[in-house]
Parts: C-alpha cells; structure tokens; sequence
C-alpha cells in the first residue's frame, strides 16, 4: 500500500522516514550545540581544553556526521539512492 516505487522518486514510507530522521537529527545536532556551548562558556568566562569540552565538541562532531549520513541515503530498499 504505502511501499511503492515510481520512477519519481522515493516511495511514501521513504519521504515520511527520512523526515522523522531528519527531524530527529536536526534535535539532537541542537542538543549537542547547546552541549558545546554549556561546556565552553562558564560563570567565570570562557574555557577550553577541558574532557567535558572536548567530548562535547566530538558529540557535535558525530551528530552532525550522522544526520548528513542518514539523509543522504534512502532508509528502505526502494530502489532510490
């Protein structure tokens, strides 16, 4: 029913997937921005080179990695790249 493939473009389940991902992906990436500025900016200024900094930084790093990742493929076999 909802899982067809057209020479369009990606199937229904496909688009509705990859919104939900993106959505997913984009709240995470704020999350993990909001983490790197927490993690740098205190009561007494700005710091860096602190663990929570730095893993912080990598957080970002990695949902940002990921949600391009994920949003630039199709996430069932629907036949679109």
């Amino acid at each position: 029913m909802f899982h067809k493939s057209s020479k369009n473009g990606p199937c229904t389940v496909c688009k509705v997937a990859s919104a939900v991902i993106g959505i997913l992906g984009l709240l995470v990436t704020i999350a993990a921005a909001i983490g790197v500025y927490k993690a740098h900016i205190l009561s007494s200024g700005a710091t860096f080179g602190t663990l929570n900094g730095s893993a912080a930084i990598i957080a970002l790093v990695i949902s940002l990695k990921l949600t391009k990742k994920t949003l630039s493929c199709c996430p069932c076999q629907c036949g679109t790249k």
